[in-house]
């Protein structure tokens, strides 16, 4: 094993053999996929943006961004914020806009069309998140409600009909209270969405559709700074494809 691929030895187990391939890549290619963007080490590995991010949680990082710092600095510690935040942040969207999957975006925007009524919902620092989506939504006459109240939340499930599509906003996708309602709402037909910060959390993966950025957490002296502003830069993504599909 080389260098890097040492301090991962004990997960290669838990790998797939693509996810594996990736990793040899990168392990015998160090120098040159520090330098490369994640479409671009996806595109010379044959592979799925997805299927990088994936590699990177079973590796126990945060996502694709900490893969890229543990290769710049050979060494896994939790991130800090070493460096100004402008600088932080211009590196950290750049980052996080390389993940998006424009075919979510599309998909969504069309069950949003064809829903009779979207429920947003957020808990939390994401309950603003919640109330800009849902306002956005009804500026264009869509039914829209959100909600924040952890009972509505459990009440939520014996409330949707049919042609209801419920969206989930979380930064982590590992919200308790949003993970059993996403868990009983799975049994039932509805169209269920979140839009997260990450590609592979437990939100992500009871939901039938999960649009996300894939965001390092960061810490810094003590605070979770990670950046909540990708939420909303998906929504007024997620928004604008919604306005087009309803144009003729």
């Amino acid at each position: 094993m080389g260098k890097f691929l040492d301090q991962f030895g004990n997960r290669l187990a838990n790998l797939t053999p693509t996810e594996k391939q990736v990793l040899y890549y990168i392990d015998q290619h160090v120098d040159e996929a520090k330098n490369l963007s994640l479409t671009e080490i996806a595109k010379v590995n044959n592979v799925s943006t997805t299927t990088i991010v994936r590699l990177a949680h079973k590796l126990g990082l945060e996502g694709f961004s900490e893969l890229k710092y543990l290769l710049k600095t050979s060494d896994y510690q939790q991130t800090t914020v070493n460096s100004l935040p402008f600088v932080h942040y211009k590196e950290e969207f750049i980052a996080a806009l390389e993940t998006i999957q424009i075919k979510d975006l599309d998909k969504l925007s069309e069950k949003i069309k064809n829903a009779k009524r979207v429920i947003v919902i957020g808990v939390g620092l994401s309950k603003m998140l919640a109330e800009y989506f849902s306002k956005l939504l009804m500026q264009t006459n869509k039914q829209t409600h959100y909600t924040y109240e952890s009972h509505m939340i459990d009440l939520l499930p014996n409330m949707i009909k049919p042609n209801d599509m419920v969206f989930f906003i979380s930064t982590s996708g590992e919200t308790k209270t949003l993970i059993q309602a996403a868990e009983k709402l799975s049994f039932q037909v509805v169209e269920t969405a979140a839009i997260t910060n990450s590609s592979d959390s437990t939100l992500g993966k009871l939901v039938k559709t999960n649009l996300s950025m894939t965001v390092e957490k960061v810490n810094f002296a003590g605070y979770d700074i990670t950046a909540r502003s990708t939420l909303m830069l998906l929504i007024d993504l997620l928004f604008e494809s919604y306005l087009k599909s309803t144009q003729p």
